[in-house]
C-alpha cells in the first residue's frame, strides 16, 4: 500500500463538547508535543491524535488512534432497563402536525411511489393496508424514526422500534374496522359541501370529514387530479355559504401537505425549467391564473383567491423562496429571460400580504438570485450574446445592473463594467467600429450618464465615470474628429459653435473630453480674426458667441 500520511489532533473541552480538530501536520512529534500541552490545561479536557494514512490505490483514509488522554470519550451512559415510550403512543398522536411531517420525512420514498401524502395515508384503510404489506419500507421508516427518538431519550433502540411497530398495527387496524363499519359519509355527486352537513351529525365529524375527503381523493392516481378535486371542494363550500366555511381549513390542510411535496407540485404546474416552474407557482400564489399552463394550476390560483387557505399560500411562499435562494439558474440558455423574470417576481411578490413574503426575506432572496447571476460563466454568456460590439456589452451590463440587488453584487458588477470599458478591444471597436465617430462618441457619453443614475456605490460611480470620459477622449484622439471639424470650410465662429455643441448635446463625455473641446473653441474665440468679426460689429458672430457662452456656463454647472 502507498500511502500519505499526517497527523490529526482534536480536542474536547468538556462533556457536552464535540470534538474539534486543532492541528494537521505532518510531524509525529509535533502532534504529540500540542496534545500534551492541551491536555494539562483541564482536568476535563480530553485530546487525542489520530495517525491518517492516505491509500492511493483505493482512495481512502485509514485512521488509527495513536493517543488519547482524558475524561476522553465522556460517552453518555445508557440508563439500565429505560423503557421510555416514544411521543406517540396511540393512534391519535400520529394525527398531529408534527407526527405527520415525521411521517412524511420517514416514508417519503414510499408517499412519492404511491402519489399520496401523509395526511391522505392516515385516513385510508386500503393504503394502510398497502403499507403494512410493503414490510420492507414501514420497517425502514421504523427504523429511522427509532434510532433518533432512542438517542434522545436515551433508551434502547429495539424497545422503540416495538412500540412503534406496535403503534402502527394499531393505527392500520382502526382505520380496518372504521371501513367495515361503512359508517362514514363519502363524496359522491352530492359534493363536498353536502358531505360536511353530513358528517357534522357524525360522533366523531372532524375525522368523518377528512376521511370523506381522503375516500374521494383515492379515486385519483394523478396530482393534478388531486389539485382540481380539492380547489372544487373549495369552490363548492363557497357557494354553500356560512354553513360549511369552516370546513375550509380541514381543505387547506390537504391542499398545503401535497403542495409541499416538491414533486407533486412539480407536476401540478408542469413546466420544463425552473423558471417556469417558479414563474407558474407565483403565479398561483397571488391568485392569478394568466400565466398557468394547466388546469390544475389554474383551479388551485382561482381557489387561493377566496383568501381561506392561508397554509396554502406559506406552503407556496416557501417554496418559491427556496427556489429563489437555490444555487440553481432558472433559465440556464436564455440570460436575459432570467434577468426578465427576476424582476417580474419581485413585482409580484411584492404586492401579497407581507405575513407571506416579509421585504427583509425578498430582499435576502433577489440579493441570493443576484448573485447567481452575477458568476462568471453567466456574465461571459451575457457578453458573448453581444457578438463582440463593445457599445452593446457595456448597454448591457448597465441594464442589468438595474436588475440586481445588494452592495457586494453591484461592486461585483461594476468590477465587470470596469474590466469591459477598459479593455483594448473596446477602444478598438469605438475607435474604428462600424459606428461613425460621433456615433461610437455618442454611445460613451450615454453610459456615462447612465453611470450617474445609477445605483452603485460613490466610489464606483467616479471611477467608472472617469474611465468612460478616458475611453471617449482616446476613441477623439485616434479618430482625429476634432481637428477635422476644425478644418471645415466654414466661419470660425461657426466651428467654435459646432464643437461646443458636441458637449451641450451630451455627444461627448464630462471631463478631460468635454474640456479640451472648451479649450479649442476658447482658442478659436479669441483667434485675431473672429476677434476682428466681432468688432466689425458682425450681429450674427456677436449672437453665437454669447450662445457659447451660455453653453460654457452649464458645463461648469454640471461639473458642480
Amino acid at each position: 500500500m502507498s500511502a500519505n500520511v499526517h497527523y490529526e489532533v482534536y480536542e474536547k473541552k468538556h462533556q457536552k463538547a464535540g470534538w474539534n480538530l486543532v492541528l494537521a501536520c505532518e510531524s509525529r512529534k509535533e502532534a504529540l508535543d500540542l496534545a500534551k500541552e492541551i491536555s494539562g490545561f483541564s482536568s476535563s479536557c480530553s485530546v487525542r491524535v489520530c495517525k491518517e494514512s492516505f491509500d492511493e490505490s483505493k482512495d481512502v483514509f485509514h485512521s488509527t488512534q495513536i493517543f488519547s488522554q482524558g475524561p476522553e470519550q465522556h460517552k453518555r451512559k445508557m440508563p439500565e432497563n429505560n423503557r421510555m415510550d416514544p411521543p406517540c403512543s396511540s393512534p391519535e398522536d400520529l394525527y398531529t402536525l408534527h407526527s405527520r411531517r415525521t411521517l412524511g420525512r420517514a416514508l417519503a420514498p414510499w408517499l412519492k411511489r404511491n402519489n399520496i401524502s401523509v395526511i391522505e395515508l392516515l385516513y385510508r384503510p386500503d393504503m394502510a393496508e398497502n403499507l403494512e404489506t410493503a414490510g420492507f419500507d414501514r420497517q425502514h421508516a421504523i427504523q429511522k424514526v427509532a434510532i433518533a427518538q432512542a438517542g434522545s431519550q436515551e433508551c434502547s433502540v429495539q424497545h422503540v422500534v416495538r412500540r412503534l411497530t406496535e403503534l402502527a398495527d394499531q393505527a392500520t387496524l382502526r382505520l380496518r374496522k372504521i371501513k367495515k363499519t361503512k359508517s362514514f359519509p363519502k363524496i359522491q355527486n352530492k359534493g363536498f359541501a353536502s358531505t360536511y352537513l353530513q358528517a357534522q351529525e357524525h360522533s366523531n365529524p372532524e375525522f368523518a370529514v377528512r376521511y370523506a375527503l381522503a375516500e374521494g381523493l383515492g379515486k385519483m392516481k394523478r396530482w393534478e387530479d388531486k389539485a382540481i378535486f380539492l380547489s372544487s371542494c373549495v369552490s363548492d363550500v363557497l357557494v354553500e355559504g356560512q354553513g360549511c366555511k369552516k370546513s375550509l381549513k380541514v381543505i387547506d390542510e390537504f391542499i398545503s401537505e401535497i403542495l409541499a411535496l416538491p414533486h407533486a407540485l412539480d407536476q401540478i404546474v408542469g413546466g420544463k425549467t425552473l423558471g417556469e416552474k417558479l414563474d407558474r407557482i407565483t403565479d398561483i400564489l397571488i391568485g392569478s391564473d394568466s400565466i398557468s399552463k394547466t388546469d390544475a394550476a389554474k383551479t388551485l390560483a382561482t381557489a387561493i383567491t377566496s383568501k381561506s387557505l392561508p397554509n396554502t399560500q406559506s406552503v407556496l411562499a416557501a417554496r418559491v423562496f427556496k427556489d429563489l435562494c437555490g444555487p440553481r439558474r432558472l433559465f440556464p440558455d436564455d440570460f436575459a429571460k432570467e434577468v426578465e423574470l427576476n424582476r417580474w417576481l419581485a413585482e409580484r411578490l411584492r404586492g401579497i400580504d407581507q405575513a407571506l413574503a416579509p421585504v427583509d426575506r425578498l430582499l435576502e432572496a433577489f440579493t441570493s438570485r443576484s448573485s447567481r447571476l452575477l458568476e462568471n460563466e453567466s456574465i461571459q454568456n451575457l457578453l458573448d450574446s453581444c457578438k463582440k460590439n463593445s457599445a452593446e456589452e457595456i448597454r448591457q451590463l448597465l441594464v442589468f445592473e438595474e436588475s440586481i440587488l445588494g452592495d457586494q453584487n453591484k461592486k461585483k458588477l461594476a468590477s465587470f463594467l470596469r474590466a469591459a470599458i477598459g479593455s483594448h478591444k473596446t477602444r478598438t471597436w469605438f475607435s474604428h467600429g462600424p459606428d461613425k465617430p460621433l456615433t461610437a462618441i455618442g454611445k460613451i457619453a450615454h453610459s456615462q450618464r447612465a453611470i450617474r443614475n445609477s445605483s452603485f456605490c460613490q466610489s464606483d460611480q467616479d471611477e467608472l465615470f472617469a474611465q468612460l470620459d478616458l475611453l471617449c477622449a482616446d476613441v477623439l484622439s485616434d479618430t482625429k474628429i476634432l481637428d477635422k471639424l476644425e478644418l471645415r470650410d466654414a466661419p470660425l465662429v461657426e466651428i467654435a459653435n459646432s464643437l461646443m455643441k458636441l458637449v451641450d448635446g451630451g455627444i461627448v463625455t464630462i471631463g478631460r473630453a468635454s474640456d479640451d473641446i472648451c479649450r479649442r473653441t476658447l482658442k478659436i474665440i479669441r483667434s485675431a480674426k473672429v476677434k476682428s468679426t466681432l468688432q466689425s460689429g458682425d450681429e450674427v458672430a456677436i449672437s453665437t458667441v454669447r450662445e457659447i457662452g451660455t453653453m460654457m456656463n452649464r458645463l461648469k454647472a454640471n461639473q458642480k
